[in-house]
């Protein structure tokens, strides 16, 4: 699934050949990818981009005119931008075509599993009001008190609680074990046991390793590709996930695997201790 880093650079992509844009048509393959109206005129055709925004792993771009088109990426989508005319790849369900600076282009919505989906909405308010209301802070904004709040209580472990989007917006399952890694903390913890001084250690490591692997292009480990169709680079540096019964990179012990809230879950036995010796604050 495209987790923030692999939607910011898509988002980032999309925006700097986009932006000023003029939607020429709409091409809709597959309808029941829209949710709500499909009218050409509601998914943009006639309108000008002027400027994109995201929140955790959606983004949504806007017109001059103040519509918004809203992009879930559900577990496989990808959006790139393609030369006129080109032929659309299997599993491409919607089509745009761009006309910017005397260049016409095409914008493909690509998505194999089906998960995600497009909606239009009348302005930035109803996206914030609706669609992102039930979303927690987006990851590389959320302050180490905010999670500490969320955390507060909770006997859930703090694996799942991460992959919580209603708690912070944009983390799945590979930013999670590889900021917990870095934070040396367990996966299976419970979420009140963590203290003040652990929660700022990984919101510190969560927005770096976040930065990093939007440097990168995102993570491609199937499918993922940026607005240009160019792979990521930071599964190279990934340290844990991906890497079951591997060696730590930094200790040697071989690295355990285990599901956590149905999500395979790779972490260091010994540089991640479930035992905290710890209090919580």
């Amino acid at each position: 699934m495209p987790e923030l880093p692999e939607v910011e650079t898509i988002c980032r992509g999309l925006a700097q050949h986009c932006v000023g844009a003029k939607v020429l048509s709409v091409r809709v393959m597959r309808p029941q990818f829209i949710r709500g109206s499909i009218n050409p005129a509601d998914l943009f055709s006639g309108l000008t981009i002027e400027r994109f925004h995201r929140h955790g792993k959606q983004f949504c771009l806007e017109s001059t005119r103040g519509r918004v088109l809203l992009f879930h990426m559900g577990m496989s989508g990808s959006v790139t931008l393609r030369p006129f005319q080109s032929k659309p790849a299997p599993h491409v369900h919607v089509l745009w075509t761009l006309s910017n600076n005397g260049k016409i282009f095409e914008m493909h919505h690509k998505d194999p599993r089906r998960f995600g989906y497009v909606r239009a909405y009348e302005n930035m308010q109803f996206v914030r009001e609706i669609a992102w209301f039930k979303l927690g802070p987006d990851a590389l904004s959320i302050t180490a008190n905010e999670l500490f709040l969320s955390l507060n209580n909770s006997r859930r472990r703090i694996k799942t609680i991460l992959l919580d989007q209603s708690i912070i917006a944009g983390v799945g399952n590979i930013y999670a074990d590889e900021s917990l890694f870095q934070s040396k903390i367990h996966p299976l913890r419970k979420g009140s046991s963590l203290t003040r001084a652990e929660i700022n250690q990984f919101i510190a490591e969560l927005k770096l390793i976040l930065k990093q692997a939007i440097r990168c292009g995102g993570s491609t480990i199937q499918s993922h590709a940026d607005a240009l169709g160019n792979a990521g680079t930071y599964q190279a540096t990934h340290l844990v996930y991906g890497r079951g019964k591997e060696p730590c990179t930094i200790c040697g012990a071989l690295l355990k695997q285990t599901q956590c809230s149905q999500r395979t879950t790779v972490y260091c036995s010994v540089c991640q201790p479930r035992n905290s010796k710890t209090h919580r604050l």
